[in-house]
Formats: structure tokens, sequence, C-alpha cells
């Protein structure tokens, strides 16, 4: 856990910002940073070069940041929404996420909001954890109904049942520190990595970069290398998703 230690060091040391999609099989998702009173907090969400699951052309991964522990209101936080999900009904949900990297059962988390009124939160330190087959420094998560929080409304149906019906979905992170995530499973639908596509929103925040890439190598068991990563950036309310009717549901 402790060669784990540098890497999160240079995750921290944020060099840009910016609003990013990664597009797969009408899926998009779609980074920002959620700070809607201002406060003082570093708050960064995008993809990053050499921040993925190492294998192929595309090495990018999902970097979360938040600088300090927010009370909530008017809380802050890393956002990745999950587009074109309205309407479809749920049937699984995963991700890989870096060892050494935050993930407790608050954050990051799955902001899973259904068409019904039901409000559930599926943090990363639940569901099933897995390093077979993974490289080095990585671990699968997928996540069963048993894992969805109950946070307000109709308690959480199941996969693939009526009350599944998605009217919003995002990964957020709210609590200090800084996950390293990849391969973004909704429905069997992967976003990231192998199969994703990513490209900068510079009308939703100031990156310049461009990350056009597309991916088509597999996973290997090499460690990943130290990304350059984005700044942290405080006081952006440029938000167009819901209003994180999921925060505050940490331990």
């Amino acid at each position: 856990m402790k060669r784990r230690i540098p890497l999160v060091i240079a995750l921290v040391a944020l060099v840009a910002v910016g609003a990013a999609y990664a597009a797969q099989r009408g899926f998009s998702t779609k980074t920002e940073a959620f700070n809607p009173g201002n406060a003082p907090v570093s708050d960064a969400a995008a993809w990053v070069h050499g921040a993925g699951v190492p294998g192929g052309t595309d090495d990018q991964g999902l970097v979360l940041l938040l600088s300090a522990l927010v009370t909530f209101p008017p809380g802050a936080s890393a956002d990745a929404t999950i587009q074109n999900v309205q309407g479809t009904v749920l049937t699984s949900l995963g991700v890989d996420h870096m060892l050494g990297t935050a993930c407790t059962n608050g954050s990051p988390r799955w902001d899973v909001e259904t068409s019904n009124g039901g409000v559930y939160g599926v943090g990363c330190a639940s569901g099933v954890h897995s390093t077979a087959g993974m490289p080095m420094g990585w671990e699968r998560i997928t996540f069963a109904n048993k894992d969805f929080q109950n946070l307000s409304g109709p308690a959480f149906t199941g996969f693939g049942t009526a009350g599944a019906k998605l009217d919003f979905l995002q990964l957020l992170q709210d609590e200090a520190g800084v996950a390293v995530l990849d391969n973004l499973n909704v429905n069997g639908t992967v976003i990231g990595s192998k199969n994703g596509k990513h490209e900068d929103d510079d009308d939703s925040n100031d990156n310049n970069g461009d990350n056009n890439d597309s991916n088509d190598g597999q996973a290997n068991t090499a460690a990943p290398a130290a990304p350059a990563a984005p700044a942290a950036k405080a006081g952006h309310d440029g938000r167009d998703s819901h209003n994180g009717k999921s925060k505050g549901s940490h331990d």
C-alpha cells in the first residue's frame, strides 16, 4: 500500500483543470468541479493521461479530487456525470479502482437516481473487490442490490426492475482525498481505457488540452506510471446536472 503514496502525491500536485467527455455506445461522462457555495477547497475532476489501467494506447484514468471535507450545504464535489442514461433500466454497475487512492463507503460513490423518486448512494468500499486478472495496483469493483444505500424515496427494487429506470447517474468524490478510477461499467457498457473515447469540453471548463483518443489495447501487468494531472480549482459552479441529492451519505 505504501508504494502508492508517491503516485497519490503526484496526482494531488495538479497542473490544469477542465471538463472532459468519455463516450462509448451512447453513454458518455462529463467531468466537473462542483462548488456552488465557493467553499475554500481545491476541487478537480478530469480524465488524465497516465492515470488509467495500464495497456493499449489510451492510458487515461478518471481523477476525482477534493482537498478538504466540506459541510453540507453548500458542499463541494468532484463529479463525473453519466450522460444519456435517462429512461434506461439499470442492470449492472461497476468500476476499476487504483489501490491506495480514496475508497470509502462515502466517496467516491455512485449517485443513482431513479424515475420513481428513489435516490441511492453506492459507495466504493461496498461491492465485490477483486484483483484477479487486473494489472498490479488495480482492483475491479462490481456492485449488487445490497450495496444501494437508500437516501430518499422508495427502497431500491433491484437491477433490471421497473424501479431501476434511471433519471440520473453520477460518480462523485465529496470527501477529502484523491480517487483514481477507470472503466466505468454501466449495464455492461465500459467507459474508459480499453474502449473509451475522451474529449475535452472547452465550453464547461478552462482545459485547453486535446484528449481525443481511442484504445483497443489489452490491460497488462505493469504498474501505472505517475501521470501529469489537472490542477485543482476552487469555485467552479457551472454544473448542468442534478443538485447532488445523494450528498451526505458518508459513514
